[in-house]
C-alpha cells in the first residue's frame, strides 16, 4: 500500500509548476514545438481551381509565363526545374476578348489545374499594352514538394474570363523535372 502525500506536500509540488504555466511569456521550448509543427504542414493549402467545369474558349489567353522556380521565360526557353522541392510558377495572364484582367488564373500541368493568387499589379503589363484594364492581372502559385515528379511535363496557363463564364487557355509549355 502507498502512503498518501501530505496535502502540503501536494500544494509544495504544484506551486512551481502554476508558476510556470502562469506565465505570459512563450517558452523557448513552445516556439520550438510551433515552428515544427508548422515545418511539418508544409506549403500553404493549394487554391482550387476557377475554371472547373467552365467551357473552354476557341481564343488564346493573354498571358506570360515568367517563372518555373527559377527558370525564366519557360515560353521561349524550355525549364528544366528540381524535383523534391516546392514548385512556384508565376506570370500574368488576361482575358483576350474583353481586353482586361480575368476572373481568375490556374496552372494546368499535365492536365490537373491548380489555382493561383491572382489580382497582383503587373505595371510593365499595362504599359506593355497600354492599358490599365490588365494592371492586376498577376499570378504566383506555389506547389508542395513532391507535387512534380522526374521527366517531361507540359504546361498551361489558363485564365478565366472576366464574366467568370469560360476560360482561355494559353499556348501548351514543355519543362522537365529531374
Amino acid at each position: 500500500m502507498k502512503a498518501a502525500l501530505p496535502p502540503l506536500a501536494i500544494v509544495g509540488a504544484l506551486i512551481p509548476l502554476l508558476a510556470l504555466s502562469a506565465c505570459d511569456k512563450p517558452k523557448p521550448r513552445a516556439a520550438a514545438a510551433a515552428a515544427t509543427a508548422a515545418a511539418q504542414a508544409g506549403a500553404p493549402a493549394l487554391t482550387p481551381a476557377a475554371s472547373t467545369g467552365l467551357a473552354k474558349r476557341a481564343e488564346m489567353a493573354g498571358f506570360s509565363l515568367d517563372l518555373i522556380n527559377e527558370a525564366q521565360d519557360p515560353l521561349n526557353r524550355p525549364a528544366t526545374i528540381r524535383t523534391g522541392v516546392p514548385v512556384t510558377v508565376s506570370g500574368f495572364g488576361f482575358d483576350p476578348v474583353a481586353q482586361t484582367a480575368g476572373k481568375a488564373v490556374d496552372i494546368v500541368i499535365d492536365g490537373a489545374a491548380y489555382g493561383t493568387t491572382y489580382g497582383h499589379e503587373r505595371s510593365d503589363v499595362a504599359a506593355y499594352y497600354k492599358t490599365e484594364a490588365v494592371l492586376k492581372s498577376g499570378f504566383r502559385t506555389t506547389l508542395p514538394a513532391g507535387a512534380v515528379k522526374a521527366g517531361p511535363h507540359k504546361i498551361v496557363v489558363r485564365v478565366v474570363a472576366a464574366d467568370g463564364k469560360s476560360y482561355f487557355d494559353s499556348a501548351t509549355m514543355d519543362f522537365y523535372a529531374q
